[in-house]
């Protein structure tokens, strides 16, 4: 009698666990689906941002309009190369010259330790007729970085006309976390 009930115990100790273990893996695959689906998410955020950007022309005006200028909040994550652009808008084809400045750092990491994130920038070359998206910098941002704001000073030369603008960008770079990174 004594075997039996040990033999039912044990039993029932494999079905908890069995069960338990179940439910576990289902939990960390809800979570990392709820994850990864924030990060797709994020990455149509950027693509809402260029969006945007193209939104601040109005009908018939024409010129450069960049990312992070006149109020917009833009947010970049770190870990990884992100693209600093402008757009755009001609009517007819034009020549235009845009170079970086100045890229400084207003809080959290030191402007110097943001210079050595720059892998490229300025871009020169001619806009057909209606909205072209040109990067005009790319930074490699490092992992574990702390939340930065840059001021991003373009200096944009329209060839053609010879007329120079100044635009002035604001961009946050903030730490996306070790996780969700980790997890997708």
């Amino acid at each position: 009698m004594k075997k039996r009930g040990a033999l039912e115990l044990s039993i029932s100790t494999i079905v908890i666990i069995v069960i338990a273990m179940t439910m576990l893996i289902l939990g960390i695959v809800f979570v990392r689906n709820i994850m990864c689906s924030g990060i797709v998410i994020s990455d149509k955020i950027s693509n809402g941002v260029e969006n945007e950007i193209i939104g601040l022309f109005g009908a018939k005006d024409y010129g450069v309009k960049c990312m992070g200028e006149g109020g917009a909040e833009v947010k970049l994550g770190d870990g990884g190369r992100r693209q600093i652009v402008c757009i755009i808008n001609s009517d007819s084809q034009v020549k235009y010259k845009l170079e970086v400045i100045s890229i400084e750092s207003l809080k959290g990491t030191p402007t110097e330790n943001v210079q050595s994130w720059i892998k490229d920038q300025n871009w020169e070359g001619s806009a057909q007729s209606g909205t072209k998206t040109v990067t005009v910098a790319v930074l490699d941002v490092p992992k574990k970085v702390s939340d930065t704001g840059l001021k991003i000073t373009v200096q944009e030369t329209n060839e053609d006309t010879g007329s120079i603008e100044t635009h002035i960008m604001y961009i946050d770079v903030v730490h996306v976390g070790t996780i969700s990174a980790a997890i997708c």
